[in-house]
């Protein structure tokens, strides 16, 4: 029993300590803009429209599920220069 008590006592800073740094980050938006010629810009769309279908991958090679595509990930765009 005194052995779960010091468990528990250890482990609620450190909980109550990570709860607070999680919400106190700024979360700015990651968007990637390629700037393409305004007659490239449908391909370019289409281009992203391929890449998304395919799976999210590390440097490793290995696939992220589904819960882990969250927003932190960076979204990519395609703009017209002018």
């Amino acid at each position: 029993m005194k052995r779960f008590i010091l468990i528990s006592a250890l482990c609620v800073p450190v909980a109550g300590l990570a709860t607070a740094f999680d919400g106190s980050v700024e979360m700015t938006p990651n968007i990637v803009e390629i700037r393409v010629a305004p007659n490239d810009l449908a391909e370019c769309q289409r281009s992203l429209d391929t890449l998304r279908q395919k799976p999210v991958v590390t440097d490793d090679g290995f696939r992220l599920p589904e819960f882990m595509r969250g927003d932190d990930l960076p979204r990519s765009v395609c703009v017209a220069r002018s």
